[in-house]
């Protein structure tokens, strides 16, 4: 097969660079002083936010995280709960008088559902489910919560005497024991007995929310045919009907999370006064595009739908008492809002933040006041409010102020043309210690998904800790949104289905061109890295071009073995080969076609592949078929494997762990 690109690994050239005088550049050290916030939630009475603090306890190798309470006007800061364990999901109560949330009583057990009384008090725990609590929320009465959480198993007895087997279908390869199905159970606020709801084989779909119907006649819910993770693509919304204690199912097909809204409209109540928005894929998939759909009664939202007048893969929606949509989408290089008003068939694009843009981690009130999680490409996240009908954000927390002392790079948006006839975009971060006219090595970092976006603000584990690391050591880090990024409308998106590697690797490779022929990158130092899709991409591409170095993390490099030990193995992969199973000569040879590990033996640039031992999500098995593939035939090659489970290690010393790694490579091979 005929290369696209040849980057000779040619003599290394030293770059000399000047540190500025009076400022630092970051170190793995000083990212362990990064704070997070997440989850900002306003008080029914719009006074006050409550969200999630979270810091790394690198000694205990924990992510500590807290609530926070503080006034909208970034006033009166205090911990709510400073000894609690893996606080999570907080919810005020309709009343604002009580704060529920999500903690473990104790390291390492599952989290319990608690409720705090705002007037002084400690907190009451009113579940003490074996398998924990996934999610909740308050009937509109504030009197009771429902909740998800698993059952126990049914066998239990047999699991008691070591009878354990476990009867496959679409199970992921580290499958030990039988998924149990997830259910809705009712608590009173005050606490005492849960009252289990709905049982059945069939599981509602694990982590989604209950919605309660203003009235607390009904609870709306995801339901999924079985407690097979990889069978969430079969979920529908339900309905449960509290007096008669049975289940409906609306119709809507294969859904996400739904949200009820009560709204007053065009200056008074309606008669049913509701209407539900949801997420729909447009091609059937909720591996693909996402579009948001309004349903109502009369004349409130006649089936409009985000599609046309966005064509954004919907990343989080909210709506209001007034009649307001919310919602969240990556757009270009940045996470932008809109706003929606029921009756108007146009929305109304929040471009005027400036440079902030917006998290899909976010809260409205019934008057449309906003808090969200605001992104900067200077600052990791910070908790913003938004008063109604305001174009103006103010920041309320200012967790981060340390790193005013640290010389951080600077990102831009970069274009190129692509094959399809179309431009695409990603994000290009300079060296700290950039001087025009110079040549600097260049980094790509291709992230994963592929449904998803690369976008420049600081936010994600490799949008502040690697590419600020590597620009710190003075490396251009080029972060490409390749066809299947869903921040340039469905047509890009969908042009990933039939071409799921090929098609995003030429695309890649036209945007290294493109950045060679700016003149400020050293064509002998070009690396590319990546993980997860990201991974897939360093793969391909290595087996396609010669680069100076390559980190291929969590990489699916045979897409057979993909689409038969995955977590996702119903209807994934079958989705970006357009319905294709790989179990046929002519199947077999289509995955083959698309599989980095054919092109194995045309690699010859230095290569680590990392790996988490449990990966459930792309099968460490992948990596020790291509690691062997170029060990066994005298490449240059490292293998590492973080002991974790799961799809990238979540503890801090697991993860500086991949990232140091991550970044050495490049220094040994680069430098």
């Amino acid at each position: 097969m005929m290369r696209a690109l040849i980057l000779l690994p040619l003599a290394l050239l030293a770059t000399a660079a000047t540190s500025p005088a009076t400022q630092r550049v970051l170190t793995f050290e000083d990212l362990r002083r990064v704070v997070s916030v997440s989850q900002p939630r306003i008080s029914p009475n719009g006074i006050q936010i409550v969200y999630v603090r979270s810091t790394v306890d690198w000694k205990a190798d924990r992510n500590r995280t807290e609530l926070v309470l503080v006034n909208v006007d970034g006033t009166g800061a205090r911990t709510l709960t400073r000894y609690r364990n893996g606080v999570s999901n907080p919810q005020w109560s309709p009343d604002g008088t009580r704060l529920a949330f999500l903690a473990s009583p104790e390291t390492g057990k599952p989290a319990q559902l608690f409720v705090m009384p705002m007037d002084g008090g400690d907190s009451l725990q009113l579940t003490s489910n074996k398998a924990g609590v996934q999610d909740y929320a308050w009937r509109p009465d504030g009197n009771a919560l429902a909740y998800v959480s698993d059952d126990d198993p049914a066998n239990q007895k047999a699991l008691d005497k070591h009878l354990d087997a476990v009867i496959i279908t679409d199970n992921d390869y580290l499958t030990r024991e039988a998924p149990q199905p997830a259910h809705l159970w009712l608590v009173d606020a005050t606490g005492g007995t849960a009252n289990r709801l709905t049982s059945g084989t069939w599981s509602v779909v694990k982590g989604s929310a209950p919605v309660w119907a203003p009235d607390g006649s009904k609870i709306y819910y995801q339901r999924q045919p079985d407690p097979i993770f990889a069978h969430f693509v079969s979920q529908t919304t339900y309905v449960y009907d509290v007096a008669s204690k049975t289940s409906t199912d609306m119709g809507f097909g294969v859904d996400s999370q739904p949200k009820l809204c009560h709204t007053r409209i065009y200056g008074g109540p309606t008669s049913s006064g509701a209407y539900l928005l949801t997420t729909k894929p447009r091609h059937g998939s909720l591996y693909l595009q996402n579009d948001l759909v309004s349903y109502g009664s009369r004349d409130l939202a006649k089936g409009w739908n985000s599609a046309s007048e966005i064509d954004r893969n919907v990343q989080w929606y909210d709506c209001t008492k007034l009649g307001l949509d919310f919602l969240v989408t990556n757009d270009g290089v940045r996470s932008v809002l809109w706003v929606h008003e029921l009756g108007n068939s146009q929305p109304t694009k929040k471009t005027d933040f400036g440079a902030l843009d917006v998290a899909p981690d976010a809260t409205v009130t019934s008057d449309s006041a906003m808090a969200f999680v605001g992104l900067r490409r200077d600052r990791p996240g910070e908790i913003y409010y938004l008063p109604p009908f305001s174009t103006t954000p103010l920041r309320i927390t200012n967790e981060n102020a340390w790193m005013g002392d640290f010389s951080l790079a600077r990102s831009e948006a970069f274009e190129w043309q692509t094959d399809l006839g179309t431009k695409a975009d990603g994000v290009l971060t300079y060296p700290v210690h950039y001087v025009a006219g110079r040549k600097y090595p260049l980094v790509l970092d291709i992230h994963g998904g592929p449904v998803s976006t690369s976008t420049w603000d600081m936010s994600g584990l490799e949008g502040l800790s690697l590419v600020q690391i590597l620009a710190a050591r003075d490396y251009f880090v080029f972060r490409p949104n390749y066809r299947g990024s869903d921040n340039l409308g469905d047509a890009f998106l969908q042009a990933i289905v039939g071409d799921v590697t090929s098609g995003p690797g030429r695309d890649n490779l036209a945007a290294v061109a493109a950045l060679r022929a700016t003149g400020m990158i050293d064509e002998n130092r070009i690396g590319v890295s990546g993980w997860s899709g990201g991974g897939l991409q360093t793969s391909w591409l290595i087996g396609h071009a010669n680069w100076r170095a390559a980190v291929m993390g969590a990489a699916v490099t045979d897409w057979y073995q993909q689409a038969v030990l995955a977590d996702i193995n119903e209807n994934f992969v079958q989705t970006f080969f357009n319905g294709v199973l790989p179990f046929s000569p002519a199947g077999r040879a289509a995955y083959a076609a698309e599989s980095p590990i054919t092109f194995a033996a045309n690699v010859k640039t230095p290569t680590l592949i990392l790996s988490d031992t449990r990966d459930q999500r792309v099968p460490v098995s992948q990596a020790y078929t291509f690691y062997h593939a170029l060990r066994d035939r005298g490449a240059t090659v490292k293998f590492t494997a973080i002991p974790r489970y799961g799809h990238f290690a979540t503890d801090p010393v697991g993860r500086e762990i991949t990232l140091r790694a991550w970044a050495g490579w490049f220094d040994r091979w680069m430098k």
